[in-house]
């Protein structure tokens, strides 16, 4: 099975200037913070995250520095390993991750923070097809077909290849290809411009894009849906201070609470944060152990 990231032509110069004008931004806004006597906290976002929301991020990091009174540093790492490195050597201070259990493998990072969708600490995905496709209804019959994912450290990415394997199938090879887009609406554009027949989208960002972007998902439809998952968490790395975790952990828990931090939580698609419960990744422990992942 061959793995590639989606072939757009512009893809890769359209990363480079999202990610240097995100840069700009969060540089622009972290000076305005400078004190020798604070250094300034980082955390690592997802990518597919800073995409394309240069202006809600500043926001938020601007909300950060007001109510934690320090400054603060947005990283957008491409690969999601290299955001794991960073924190485990304590280049980060926090990242919002979205393999939970990956981050945690022999380092004792703490969790912070859980977001909230739908007033749950989970969420589920989506397989999606082409609106006409009206013969495909689970994953098993998409063999030797092409799928996509935004994220290849996704939670469905792990079931669909634990699914494959209890099947008795070699997830290597069951499908033609398999590649990823880093963004989920990149993904359902490729099943409809026919360079995927089906994606994993995760329910959050496929009810955005029903609510913003109606010519895709009427262009598409769902035909299955995984089992609930923790949702991405933030965590903090060990170096972390306990008073550093526990202002952090208190201002996005809070955010619920703040008129400010209500409008921020609202353009994030988004109803809170809590501080989350380690069982909620058990599941996707035990599959990853089962893949011989862990």
């Amino acid at each position: 099975m061959k793995q590639e990231k989606l072939p757009f032509c512009n893809t890769a110069n359209r990363f480079l200037w999202a990610r240097c004008l995100l840069a700009s931004i969060l540089l622009f806004s972290a000076s305005a913070w400078a004190d020798g006597n604070l250094r300034p906290l980082r955390i690592a976002l997802p990518m597919k995250a800073t995409f394309t929301q240069f202006s809600l991020i500043a926001d938020w990091q601007q909300y950060l520095q007001n109510k934690l009174h320090r400054p603060v540093e947005f990283v957008n790492n491409r690969k999601f390993p290299d955001s794991i490195v960073q924190l485990h050597v304590g280049k980060l201070d926090f990242a919002w991750v979205t393999d939970y259990p990956n981050a945690s493998i022999g380092y004792p990072v703490r969790l912070l923070a859980v977001p909230l969708y739908k007033g749950r600490p989970f969420f589920t995905s989506y397989l999606v097809v082409p609106v006409g496709d009206t013969q495909t209804t689970t994953l098993l019959q998409l063999k030797g077909k092409v799928l996509v994912f935004a994220d290849p450290t996704s939670n469905s990415h792990i079931e669909h290849r634990y699914t494959l394997m209890k099947a008795g199938e070699d997830p290597r090879r069951f499908f033609r290809k398999v590649f990823f887009t880093q963004v989920h609406r990149e993904s359902v554009e490729a099943v409809i411009l026919g360079l995927a027949n089906a994606a994993e989208v995760d329910n959050f960002a496929w009810d955005a894009m029903v609510r913003d972007h109606p010519e895709l998902t009427l262009q598409t439809h769902i035909v299955s849906m995984s089992q609930e998952f923790g949702a991405p968490p933030l965590v903090a790395n060990h170096f972390v201070s306990k008073e550093e975790f526990a202002d952090m952990q208190k201002v996005l828990v809070g955010m619920a609470q703040d008129p400010e931090g209500l409008k921020l939580l609202k353009r994030m698609n988004l109803d809170g944060f809590i501080s989350g419960e380690e069982k909620n990744y058990e599941s996707l422990v035990q599959m990853k152990k089962a893949l011989g992942e862990e």
